[in-house]
């Protein structure tokens, strides 16, 4: 019997060398019959090496960028601590911890000003950063299978906020997707109604070796508030004022603003350089052997495992052409209208997909011919530039690299004015799945202001307002989910911003903004502690008013209950910011403005909450500012002269289907 066996055992392996393009051969007894079910698409397979059984239920994200896409794993988060599925009126969103709305829509502001931004122009300040749909935030996918997101969220005070999303692809490489939401709130305010729709919807196609890549998309907001319609008691306001600083009458009421916005992308680029497979045959071989009357079945599986050929850093590279059209309309007492035409052309030799060969330089090299049309309260303005060249290479140092990037913007309007921006980044990981790492930036900048600004400026005082001019640099520590933190110091020069009379203003005078961020998350079993802090201080707080110190901490406990079929976690949040003069906002123009005069902050603001997971169902309550049931004096202002909400019960459910 021994013999027997000895002689399947090498008859198999006689087999498998007979395979052709086979070099090795291995007993493994689960089969991964993935790559039989169709053919592969490579190219996606960029950050993890795992077989294709484990990434059969992935689903795969990017965003949009003018260059060659390298896909991410798209991780299922289980729960969100603090309810985040809701949108908080206050919040810490995309590392910024924001000033809340008083209503969802309602205009807000970043307490912590976040340096190293890409080069940018706007008719005004965003009103809607964390909300609106742009191209810049919407996600495109690849899935092995459908991925469907479902969410209702409400209140007690009947607010409510419907999101749908879904994604599939059509064939292998090529996919489509949506995402929608639908906003409304129920405020303060005398005169409330709110809606806000807003919807993205994306297409992306990989050919089979990913040398072709073509994407587009489609983004709308319709977005209609009635921003400042009256308070049902006046006695909100600090001091009962009636008016606010700017002479504007506080009880707006029916003041209607709309949001219309429109963005359309799509873009193709193609790789001149092949791309070299992983696998160019893989076979497997059954084979049953017989141990003392027992029947064993089991598997030979052959891969061809022949050495990559070394790519080559100067290669033909991969060239590529996009278009993009941005409108952003804004309706109300004070209209303006912004269009935006542009396109982008680059190059790059970062054209090899695969992960096992890390390009020693990358280099992206492109131009932004692009054409901007602006309407400010019925003067038409029409701005424009012409090659906007960008510059990006990318220096392999160890496991780390070096990245320097530049970019400049040329106005025809006006030959003197043209705006530049050069940053270095040094990033150094110390681990091989880059969980901890450190890094350093600098970056050097020159902006015009915003249009409005400038439009503002020339029509007042007959002024030209200088670019304004920012050095930046910062250090970044993170290892792994518990530490992460990071300081940067910012030196401005001709800070504009709008006084109280709502005319552009130039700093005669320069200054430095110093800020310091710790996000932690601790755990002990049980219980966790997930903490944010942020530390500033500017030079001259009449051209940058920011809080000193504001902080955002969860305390909660996350346990698994009836043999781990239902998770919960359960806690308080609590979230604080030092006083300081806030910018206001004007309903009537859409505009922040500094004054001097009514301070804000110093207040705690507590939730508790609730988080239950069964399966792949989410489900949350909150009580919201708990505190404000107690205090005898308002004291909860978001900014001047509009309150923060009070006591709120929130709840709601979000559901996943990606199987």
């Amino acid at each position: 019997m021994r013999v027997r066996r000895a002689y399947t055992t090498v008859l198999a392996l006689l087999l498998a060398a007979a395979a052709p393009h086979c070099l090795k051969a291995q007993v493994n007894p689960q089969i991964d019959t993935a790559r039989h079910e169709g053919p592969q698409v490579r190219g996606l397979e960029y950050h993890k090496e795992e077989p294709d059984s484990v990434k059969r239920g992935k689903v795969y994200y990017f965003f949009y960028t003018p260059a060659q896409t390298k896909i991410n794993v798209l991780h299922h988060p289980l729960l969100s601590p603090t309810g985040a599925q809701f949108n908080d009126p206050i919040d810490a969103l995309d590392g910024n911890y924001y000033l809340g709305m008083g209503v969802i829509g309602h205009p807000h502001l970043a307490l912590y000003p976040t340096p190293f931004a890409p080069l940018s122009q706007s008719l005004i300040g965003e009103p809607f950063p964390a909300y609106a749909k742009r191209l810049g935030n919407v996600r495109f996918f690849q899935t092995r299978t459908p991925y469907s997101q479902l969410a209702y969220h409400s209140s007690l005070n009947k607010d409510y906020i419907v999101r749908a999303s879904h994604t599939q692809n059509i064939i292998p490489g090529w996919n489509i997707s949506f995402d929608y939401t639908l906003m409304r709130p129920d405020g303060v305010y005398t005169s409330t109604y709110a809606k806000d729709h807003l919807l993205d919807a994306t297409t992306n196609y990989f050919s089979r070796d990913a040398r072709l890549q073509a994407k587009a998309a489609v983004v709308w907001n319709s977005m209609r508030n009635d921003e400042n319609g009256g308070l049902t008691d006046d006695g909100y306001f600090t001091g009962n004022y009636s008016t606010n600083y700017a002479g504007m009458p506080v009880n707006i009421y029916n003041l209607q603003s709309r949001h219309n916005d429109l963005a359309l992308m799509g873009g193709v680029s193609y790789s001149l350089v092949p791309q070299f497979e992983q696998y160019r045959q893989r076979d497997s071989i059954a084979v049953s052997m017989d141990a003392d009357s027992t029947v064993v079945y089991d598997t030979i599986e052959v891969t061809d495992t022949i050495p990559l050929r070394k790519p080559h850093t100067l290669n033909a590279g991969t060239f590529g052409i996009e278009f993009t059209y941005d409108r952003r309309k804004r309706v109300a007492v004070d209209s303006t209208m912004w269009r935006e035409y542009c396109a982008r052309l680059f190059w790059t030799n970062d054209v090899y997909p695969d992960h096992r060969w890390r390009n020693p330089l990358k280099i992206t090299l492109g131009i932004q011919p692009r054409y901007v049309f602006a309407d400010i309260v019925g003067d038409t303005l029409g701005y424009r530039s012409w090659l906007d060249p960008f510059a990006r290479v990318e220096i392999a140092l160890g496991r780390g690299n070096l990245t320097a990037e530049g970019e400049m913007r040329k106005a025809l309007v006006n030959t003197n004015r043209q705006d530049s921006r050069l940053a270095a980044t040094f990033y150094y990981p110390f681990d091989s799945a880059r969980n901890t790492f450190i890094e350093a930036k600098a970056a050097f900048a020159s902006r015009t202001p915003e249009l409005r600004l400038v439009h503002m400026a020339q029509r007042t005082a007959g002024n030209v307002l200088k670019a304004v001019n920012t050095a930046s640099f910062g250090a970044h520590f993170r290892h792994k989910d518990i530490v992460d933190f990071s300081v940067q110091a910012t030196h401005y020069d001709h800070n504009t911003w709008f006084d109280t009379t709502l005319l552009a203003v130039e700093g005669a005078a320069t200054l430095w903004l110093y800020q310091a961020a710790l996000t932690t998350h601790l755990h002990w079993g049980w219980m966790h502690l997930d903490m944010q802090h942020l530390l500033q201080h500017s030079t001259d707080t009449a051209q940058m008013p920011v809080p000193m110190f504001a902080t955002k901490n969860s305390l909660y406990a996350d346990v698994t209950l009836f043999h781990g079929a239902l998770r919960a976690q359960f806690g308080v949040d609590i979230r604080y910011h030092t006083m300081f003069y806030s910018p206001n906002y004007d309903p009537y123009t859409g505009l922040f403005y500094h004054q001097h005069t009514a301070r804000v902050g110093g207040y705690l603001w507590g939730d508790i909450f609730l988080n239950l997971q069964l399966k792949r169902a989410t489900i949350y309550v909150k009580a919201g500012h708990l505190n404000a049931l107690w205090e005898e004096e308002r004291k909860y202002f978001l900014l001047p002269h509009y309150p923060g909400q009070g006591f709120g019960l929130f709840y709601g459910l979000t559901w996943k289907f990606f199987d």
